[in-house]
C-alpha cells in the first residue's frame, strides 16, 4: 500500500551534542520543565539533515562552532505527547564562546569523574541523560583521541 501523502511524518528527531572541550563535557541547565541539565541540542526542523541540525542548534544554545565526529547513541520513546527519535553525537567545540539561549539558564564544563560522584551537577537519567550516555560517550572519544596505528 503506498501513502498518498509523502510528507506524512510518524516522529520528530532530536538531535544532542556530547559537546567537549578541554577534556569535560558542556552540560546546560533547562529554563523549562524538566528543568534538568542536559547537552546541548534540540529537535530538527522537518526533513532537516541531522548533522547540519545539530551545528545549528548547538550554535543556537550555546554560541559555539562544533565538528561532529561520531553519533554515540540513539533513542526512541514517547516524550509528552510526541513521538520522538533522538540521535546522539560526541562533538568537539573548534571555536566560539559560550553564550547562552533563553532556553538556559546555567552552564558547566563538567568531568567525567565529577559526573560519576554526582557534584557539582547531578544528572536526572529517569528523565534525561545518565552517566551510562556520557561514559560511552567518553569511550568514543578515548577511541577517536588515542595515536593511530601504522
Amino acid at each position: 500500500m503506498m501513502l498518498e501523502n509523502k510528507h506524512l511524518h510518524t516522529h520528530r528527531v532530536t538531535v544532542n551534542a556530547y559537546l567537549i572541550r578541554n577534556g569535560k563535557f558542556l552540560l546546560l541547565k533547562r529554563t523549562t520543565d524538566p528543568k534538568i541539565w542536559v547537552p546541548p541540542g534540540g529537535r530538527l526542523k522537518i526533513d532537516e539533515d541531522p548533522v547540519k541540525g545539530l551545528i545549528r542548534e548547538v550554535k543556537e544554545e550555546t554560541g559555539l562552532d562544533i565538528e561532529v565526529i561520531a553519533p554515540v547513541n540513539t533513542w526512541f520513546g514517547r516524550w509528552k505527547d510526541t513521538w520522538l527519535l533522538s540521535i546522539d553525537y560526541l562533538t568537539y567545540a573548534t571555536a566560539g564562546q559560550l553564550t547562552l539561549s533563553s532556553e538556559h539558564n546555567h552552564s558547566y564544563w563538567i568531568s567525567l569523574e565529577e559526573l560519576e560522584n554526582g557534584y557539582p551537577v547531578k544528572l536526572n537519567d529517569r528523565l534525561g541523560f545518565g552517566l551510562a550516555d556520557f561514559k560511552l560517550a567518553w569511550k568514543l572519544n578515548l577511541i577517536h583521541t588515542s595515536d593511530p596505528i601504522d
